[in-house]
């Protein structure tokens, strides 16, 4: 038995094959080994675990946000195997699962805009170059992190025209110090102001709006896209809910640049799961 795990600072997908066969799915607690303890992995974990036999299952394959380094792929083996003792356990970041479940075994630019965002040049199955992902403090261009913060800053500066403001003000009766407060005390604060993307989502067609998430697409697309040598010569591939729900915005900022995107994927649990079912298949 397989397990497969997709997993963000949101959420994470888990996938169980069985006989070269999906079996069963389910979605825990979002999981960053660099911001959240172990015990919040160990719950969901745990979640998985109790509708199988831990003895069955024998690989588990963990793509993660933060599982870059030996420290973090540790931790998240450690947890697992807790669990699952007879299983070998293979951690992989998130990046890299996105580079997967978008290009397989080719090449391309693959790229995440969901909570976070980050990107890398993917040759021949694996990673030849990335951005370096400083996390939200530091970076996060394209993000729902990033389209967030700058709701909240317009909102609470009264810049918002006036119909929005009258919108945002009633759905969300918000107080600056109150919130603040909130956001800066949460565990998940990326989580948290990331949240407020559905405002943008339901007023997408709105141009301030529009200009708000293509500005930030721009921004991403000079941050990470054509940092990377010969950019223009590579297909373009996103995964994550921002670039899915935001397409429109999201290719017409490639088009400013002259580049083409190739595919979008919402969830790419169900493309490493095709994956990992034709590597199983040509065993």
């Amino acid at each position: 038995m397989i397990l497969i795990a997709e997993s963000g600072s949101t959420k994470t997908d888990w996938v169980v094959i069985k006989d070269g066969r999906k079996q069963g799915a389910l979605t825990t607690a979002g999981f960053n080994p660099n911001y959240f303890k172990p015990e919040v992995l160990e719950k969901s974990v745990a979640e998985v675990s109790q509708n199988l036999n831990a003895l069955d299952v024998n690989q588990v394959f963990f793509y993660g946000s933060g599982c870059s380094s030996s420290h973090a792929k540790k931790i998240v083996t450690g947890v697992i195997l807790k669990s699952f003792p007879q299983a070998t356990v293979e951690v992989n970041h998130d990046l890299f699962g996105a580079a997967r479940a978008l290009f397989s075994h080719g090449r391309g630019i693959a790229s995440i805009l969901g909570t976070g965002s980050s990107s890398c040049l993917f040759d021949d199955g694996k990673i030849i170059q990335a951005v370096p992902s400083l996390g939200y403090l530091f970076a996060d261009e394209g993000s729902g992190f990033e389209i967030g913060k700058r709701i909240i800053k317009i909102a609470f500066n009264r810049e918002f025209p006036g119909f929005l403001q009258k919108q945002f003000d009633e759905e969300y009766e918000l107080e600056i110090s109150g919130f603040l407060a909130k956001v800066y005390s949460d565990p998940k604060p990326n989580s948290v102001v990331a949240d407020f993307t559905p405002f943008a989502v339901k007023n997408r067609n709105e141009p301030f709006i529009k200009d708000l998430v293509k500005s930030v697409f721009d921004d991403f697309f000079t941050e990470n896209i054509i940092k990377y040598t010969d950019y223009s010569k590579y297909s373009l591939g996103f995964v994550g809910s921002v670039a899915f729900l935001f397409t429109e915005e999201l290719e017409a900022i490639a088009r400013q640049y002259d580049l083409k995107i190739e595919k979008i994927i919402k969830n790419p649990i169900d493309e490493l799961v095709k994956f990992h079912l034709e590597d199983f298949g040509s065993r």
